[in-house]
């Protein structure tokens, strides 16, 4: 196998395999999230830790050993620099739709009934003997109310609805991009190599922990219940061709001179670095423990998610270091 037949061969199994990683998590998904919540809760924190060390274990310190000499003190600010990026980009979207949140918050509350509970499908259930007894005209006339209550709890909901859609597409976005320019640079790395050998070293290198990351990428999106199963498959697309686009790329600018590329590629890996760390512990993390530690029947949960965390952490660092390195 010659060197080009071995990129080649490199931008065909990377793309499959990482895909076939990625859509998988589709399949169980949508069932999990009614059977298994708390197993589904737990692949996002591991997920988490995964993405934790990748930031951490692998981007950082191949950023410090990439740049030039005198720039590497700057390595941690490039780094930073992606984390405020995608933080002030975050603040934007709450400032944005900050308002009409409140404003719906507070007209729901201000219905809210001690003696009603609302089901899944906004119809209202009366758990008082008094309600039980009512008469057929008062009945008739407590229907009629009920209908146009509903109706407006229908409009609050979808008002409500539209800022945690839009945080939560900010979100995978921002998880979506990080992961695909750190993709396109470890596949710029193979484009740029100049022996068959190496080039197949480092595609197993780069797949040992692709493959893990791609999974985990599918799992937060899967989870995400505004994520659709086309829109998934574009998401997925567009990561596994991350690598690919930069095997291909690397090929075709492997005579450029060195000094274009050892600024722009640490920088650019720097961004991803750090917009990587801002989802991992401002985004996924939180919410995965927020919304288990309101509920006291699962005081345990929070438990499962640490441990969790901590082997997604672990088995990505032994991957780095024993394997990727």
């Amino acid at each position: 196998m010659n060197l080009v037949q071995s990129k080649v061969f490199s931008v065909l199994s990377i793309g499959v395999t990482s895909f076939l990683a990625g859509v998988i998590p589709n399949c169980f998904a949508h069932q999990g999230r009614s059977r298994w919540p708390l197993i589904l809760s737990s692949l996002l924190c591991f997920g988490g830790g995964v993405l934790l060390a990748t930031s951490l274990v692998h981007i950082l310190p191949e950023l410090r050993a990439s740049l030039p000499e005198h720039v590497q003190k700057f390595a941690e600010l490039f780094y930073c620099a992606g984390f405020f990026i995608l933080y002030i980009i975050d603040e934007i979207i709450h400032y944005a739709y900050g308002n009409s949140e409140d404003e719906a918050a507070s007209i729901l509350h201000s219905h809210g009934h001690n003696d009603s509970r609302r089901n899944s499908y906004g119809a209202i259930r009366n758990e008082t003997q008094a309600s039980r007894q009512l008469s057929a005209q008062s009945f008739s006339q407590t229907q009629s109310d009920s209908v146009f209550f509903n109706e407006q709890i229908a409009a609050e909901l979808s008002i409500n609805s539209q800022p945690e859609s839009s945080t939560s597409h900010t979100t995978n976005i921002g998880l979506l991009v990080a992961l695909s320019v750190h993709a396109l640079l470890e596949g710029l790395v193979v484009g740029l190599e100049a022996e068959p050998a190496k080039v197949l070293l480092l595609l197993g290198a780069i797949c040992c922990h692709k493959l893990v990351v791609s999974f985990c990428l599918g799992v937060q999106l899967a989870s995400s219940p505004f994520i659709s199963l086309q829109r998934h498959f574009s998401y997925m697309l567009i990561f596994s061709c991350g690598s690919s686009v930069g095997i291909l790329v690397g090929m075709a600018v492997s005579t450029i001179h060195s000094s274009v590329t050892s600024y722009v590629i640490p920088i650019l890996e720097a961004l991803a670095g750090g917009t990587l760390l801002y989802v991992t512990l401002s985004e996924i993390l939180p919410k995965e423990r927020t919304k288990w530690h309101q509920q006291h029947e699962k005081e345990l949960a929070g438990i499962f998610q640490l441990v969790s965390v901590a082997l997604g952490f672990t088995f990505m660092t032994v991957l780095i270091y024993y394997f990727v390195d």
